[in-house]
């Protein structure tokens, strides 16, 4: 139950000092649950994250639910998931009840104006790790390179390009399966 307790209470911190989404929240929650917990290795951190990343819903907290259910089963999902969102829904019904009073004064437009830079720093360093940690290399470089230009240039959706993606890699899992059933003959 100790353990159950510790994942609300580590995604609860996350939650409540997270800015920018899920993707700001990866570097706490890669401090947390591997360098402080050990609850998770490095490689497979990374492995759910990209599972993580194809999933319907809202990143964080299918990042919560994965890594609770990881530890402690249906209990550890429910209380990492609860530790994630209590925060933002504590936090948007503040907003709610006090924003529009508040709203057009100076200082919270230029508290927001400074804000935004930094949360483009924390989605972009989290980015900059899923690329060092994909192990892109000359390769496959192809593929990161012509899915920012298929989104971008081409306005094509991220979900025909992970269907496709998902599609390409078990086909490329049963040819290669097969190859080295073929080998073993």
């Amino acid at each position: 139950m100790r353990t159950v307790w510790q994942l609300f209470i580590t995604f609860f911190n996350i939650g409540a000092f997270t800015l920018g989404g899920g993707y700001a929240m990866l570097d706490m929650v890669e401090r947390a649950v591997i360098d402080r917990r050990h609850w998770i290795e490095k490689n497979e951190f990374w492995d759910m994250i990209a599972i993580v990343q194809m999933l319907p819903g809202v990143f964080a907290v299918n990042t919560a639910l994965y890594t609770g259910y990881k530890i402690k089963g249906f209990w550890g999902a429910i209380a990492a998931c609860l530790g994630a969102i209590i925060p933002s829904i504590v936090i948007i019904l503040l907003i709610a009840i006090f924003f529009l009073d508040f709203k057009d004064n100076p200082v919270v437009e230029r508290i927001f104006r400074g804000v935004r830079p930094c949360v483009v720093a924390l989605i972009l360093s989290p980015a900059i790790k899923m690329f060092i940690n994909a192990k892109v290399n000359w390769k496959t470089a192809i593929f990161p390179i012509a899915t920012v230009c298929l989104i971008y240039f081409f306005k094509v959706s991220p979900v025909y390009i992970i269907l496709i993606t998902i599609i390409g890699s078990v086909g490329f899992a049963f040819y290669s399966q097969n190859r080295l059933n073929k080998s073993k003959s």
